[in-house]
């Protein structure tokens, strides 16, 4: 109890923090000489500042960066997240017309479905399924795809509030994407990778099923309460679904620690019979 009081102390809360001030600085001084120039940068280290953090602190408890070489994890992030955006955005917009009514409780099934599908490409080649891997590249897909998410909601904001309100929005954001985005695609990866590892092959059961549909649950949840025209009692209760999708995040990967993570990122015979009907 000790130790989780002095978070200050850990590297992820450096890293949050240092990348917190540098975009409030960046947005400061656009605010006081004008330098709009220098915005994208400010919007980045902000859009990003909760969801690195995150990623530190999950590797210093898992040590899972070390199961994936490191520029498969930034194509990861850069294509993966990309391609996810893509996809989520346009069928959002498909689907989605009222993003104030009853059917923005499909977004969660919708971006669900757009970030496991760059991931589930890569399990099909055979490489990379372990569960470590598995785990370590959907954080680095659902961190593209938070940080550009946010980024779009900053740039929206700034036309209408400014530059300090959307420096806001991404402070915000930065501290509930750790617990929503990441923890939503990590459950599915650490579900899915790890069944997949200990039987060899790619196959949807009941368990990596189950997965999906409790990530995308608590997704639409988590949108409906931030954006349907409810009491705002009933709103707080989006804290309660960042708290269960860690909490089923942090379960799922509890038997992952440093040292194991590391190891073959291919399992043996895998690339010869990646998937089964």
């Amino acid at each position: 109890m000790r130790e989780h009081f002095r978070f200050y102390r850990h590297r992820w809360f450096k890293v949050w923090i240092a990348m917190a001030a540098l975009s409030a600085a960046l947005i400061a001084m656009t605010e006081a000489v004008g330098n709009r120039a220098v915005m994208p940068a400010a919007f980045f280290y902000g859009a990003a500042a909760g969801p690195v953090g995150l990623l530190v602190a999950i590797h210093d408890r898992t040590g899972i960066g070390a199961s994936v070489p490191g520029v498969t994890l930034v194509g990861m992030f850069l294509f993966g997240g990309g391609v996810a955006l893509l996809l989520g955005g346009y069928f959002d917009a498909l689907f989605i017309p009222d993003k104030h009514g009853p059917s923005i409780l499909q977004v969660g099934w919708i971006e669900e479905s757009a970030k496991a599908l760059p991931l589930l490409l890569v399990a099909l080649t055979g490489r990379h399924l372990t569960k470590a891997a598995g785990v370590a590249l959907g954080l680095s897909c659902a961190t593209g795809f938070a940080i550009m998410e946010s980024m779009s909601y900053a740039w929206k904001n700034v036309d209408h509030a400014g530059a300090v309100n959307a420096g806001m929005v991404l402070f915000m954001r930065g501290l509930a994407t750790p617990f929503s985005h990441l923890a939503w695609t990590g459950l599915i990866c650490a579900v899915a990778f790890g069944a997949w590892q200990a039987r060899g092959r790619i196959v949807i059961t009941f368990s990596v099923a189950g997965a999906f549909v409790a990530a995308a649950v608590l997704h639409s949840l988590n949108d409906g309460l931030l954006t349907l025209d409810i009491p705002g009692p009933v709103r707080l209760l989006f804290l309660v679904v960042a708290a269960v999708s860690y909490w089923l995040f942090y379960r799922a990967t509890r038997d992952l620690v440093p040292g194991a993570a590391a190891g073959p990122a291919a399992v043996p015979g895998l690339a010869s019979r990646p998937y089964a009907s």
